[in-house]
């Protein structure tokens, strides 16, 4: 039973109208299917808490309705970020490796990807996620993987996906207190850029939307790397709200 608990992957998704608890099994031959679970969103509002205890609420009934069908207790989970504090930005970076080309390393690497990485944020700021672009030896772009390649300057080009540090430290607070530890938070549309594109489809270019009652995310792709992340505080119930009010129907209708 230990080792199928350490098989046992969840996901969480805390929106503005519902949140869901998703828990699968790690297998050989791919993820299993286990259970999930839904209730409706309270103290959440276009993807931030407002309101601790309800949000907190809504986790534990989404979680319990997943475990009763998956047979398995929620100790750990990945949660999802979302909302309009969530802000994607480029940067650029390199170091010299000397008068003569010589090989590069893992270490070469992160050095370069931390030059990049090393701009100046807003306080109250975090970066949830650093997603290399390409990579740049001497004067030749577009390498993915520099590793074991030769050069006399490395240079990296990253896109940072940045987010208000209270903003997501209330998410996993909410998540804490509903009895799971979270391991590790993910941009919402990464995630699901991972689960409906094709790697074609990143190469020649494509902008996800994933529209949430209360804002919609986007990530855009280009060249088999992200080029563009942002939230527009937009999302369904704005549109349900309007037939709403053009056609004199109530919302629930």
């Amino acid at each position: 039973m230990a080792n199928q608990q350490r098989n046992v992957l969840t996901a969480i998704d805390v929106g503005s109208a519902k949140t869901c608890a998703l828990m699968v099994e790690v297998t050989d031959s791919g993820l299993r299917y286990r259970g999930h679970g839904v209730a409706e969103s309270r103290g959440s509002r276009k993807g931030v808490i407002v309101e601790l205890d309800k949000a907190v609420a809504a986790i534990q009934k989404a979680v319990e309705a997943a475990e009763d069908v998956a047979g398995a207790a929620v100790e750990h989970a990945i949660v999802g970020i979302g909302g309009a504090h969530v802000r994607g930005v480029n940067s650029h970076g390199g170091i010299s490796l000397g008068t003569r080309a010589r090989e590069i390393g893992r270490d070469e690497i992160k050095q370069a990807v931390e030059r990049a990485r090393a701009i100046p944020l807003p306080d109250g700021r975090e970066v949830l996620h650093l997603l290399p672009q390409e990579f740049i030896l001497d004067d030749q772009a577009g390498v993915h993987d520099p590793l074991g390649m030769m050069a006399a300057r490395l240079e990296v080009r990253v896109h940072l996906v940045t987010a208000a540090a209270s903003a997501t430290q209330n998410v996993i607070t909410a998540v804490n207190r509903a009895g799971v530890h979270v391991n590790d938070t993910v941009f919402e549309p990464l995630a699901a850029a991972d689960s409906v594109l094709r790697a074609d489809e990143r190469e020649l270019g494509v902008c996800l939307a994933d529209i949430g009652a209360g804002s919609t995310e986007l990530v855009v792709f280009l060249q088999g790397a992200v080029a563009y992340t942002g939230v527009i505080p937009v999302g369904g119930d704005h549109f349900t709200s309007d037939l709403s009010m053009g056609m004199c129907t109530p919302l629930a209708e």
